[in-house]
């Protein structure tokens, strides 16, 4: 089931069940089934129709679940009678606002449906507002490079211990840091609660340089040492440590542009100006059905104008590599 989320809210979803006026248990599971997000017991209405209230959090993101009804045996589930895929997604453009009557907007409904799709498959990470999960290792600088849009850290766990969690009511920093994204959107920084008159950070580990042993000099600056000089400053995210970030990442609202690109498609797709065969022809024979189709029929949108709006969104390199 996909619901659209758009207001008004809260949303609310409804299945069908085998039986009216019976209980059921009603469990929604996170998109990767680790972790149960909804347990609750629910009772169908006369016309066998279960329906449950979505919690702000769910209705927040776009976001895909397993949705599982069980029969009701005591306190104890049973039998699976539902079994589906819960789709949270926001449109591009609110079909609401398209048309007037019911009929109407349900068409509308399936018209934005199939422009979305034609979109996302021109940008794979689409124009949605999500959360992630980033297990990374630290490279030993001041920044920790995402290759995503990131918009907030949520969680930080390092070393398998969590230091940042929005949601705690200790929080949100249990350690002596607070984590945040930068304002260009590329990397994950961390500050300290205290906060320093400045920093200047490392974009880069520092280079290893072979050095003499000292009685005057340490090799790092320890909170024990009585040194005024140290070689090496410690730096955000050591060489080697283990981090988990949890993340909003996507876009917050649709860009106005790409609002106009879905409407131009929609306009495409309800006119049928999006018919292969009356796009890509090149060559078409009568006596033997020969119909030659331009390879371009295999790129793009269908609409020009679309594809030059959509290209700059259009990311070539997702994460670093070696050629």
């Amino acid at each position: 089931m996909e619901i659209l989320r758009i207001p008004p809210y809260p949303l609310e979803i409804e299945y069908t069940v085998p039986t009216a006026s019976t209980s059921y248990f009603l469990v929604i599971e996170s998109n990767d089934r680790n972790e149960e997000l909804v347990d609750v017991a629910v009772t169908s209405n006369s016309s066998s129709v279960v329906s449950y209230t979505l919690s702000d959090t769910l209705a927040k993101y776009d976001e895909h679940y397993a949705l599982t009804i069980y029969e009701k045996n005591g306190a104890n589930r049973g039998d699976i009678v539902v079994e589906d895929n819960l789709e949270i997604v926001r449109p591009y453009v609110d079909p609401n606002t398209l048309a007037t009557t019911a009929t109407e907007i349900a068409q509308y409904r399936e018209y934005e449906a199939l422009a979305r799709q034609i979109i996302d498959a021109y940008v794979p990470d689409g124009f949605y507002f999500t959360t992630e999960w980033l297990q990374v290792v630290g490279q030993g600088t001041d920044y920790m490079p995402i290759w995503m849009r990131g918009y907030k850290v949520l969680k930080v766990y390092e070393n398998a211990e969590k230091v940042w969690d929005v949601d705690d009511a200790d929080g949100p920093a249990l350690d002596e840091y607070d984590y945040s994204i930068t304002k260009d959107k590329t990397a994950i920084i961390k500050d300290p609660v205290a906060g320093v008159d400045n920093w200047n950070r490392d974009e880069r580990k520092p280079a290893r340089t072979a050095m003499a042993a000292s009685d005057s000099f340490d090799w790092y600056d320890t909170g024990d040492s009585a040194n005024i000089q140290t070689f090496k400053g410690g730096v955000s995210f050591p060489e080697g440590a283990d981090y988990m970030f949890y993340i909003e990442a996507g876009y917050k609202v649709v860009p106005n542009d790409i609002k106009d690109a879905t409407n131009m498609l929609i306009e495409d797709i309800k006119c049928g100006k999006l018919d292969y065969y009356k796009r890509y022809v090149d060559n078409y024979r009568t006596d033997q059905f020969s119909i030659k189709y331009n390879p371009m029929m295999l790129e793009g949108t269908g609409n020009l104008l679309v594809d030059k709006i959509l290209d700059k969104y259009v990311n070539v390199v997702t994460r670093p590599g070696v050629l």
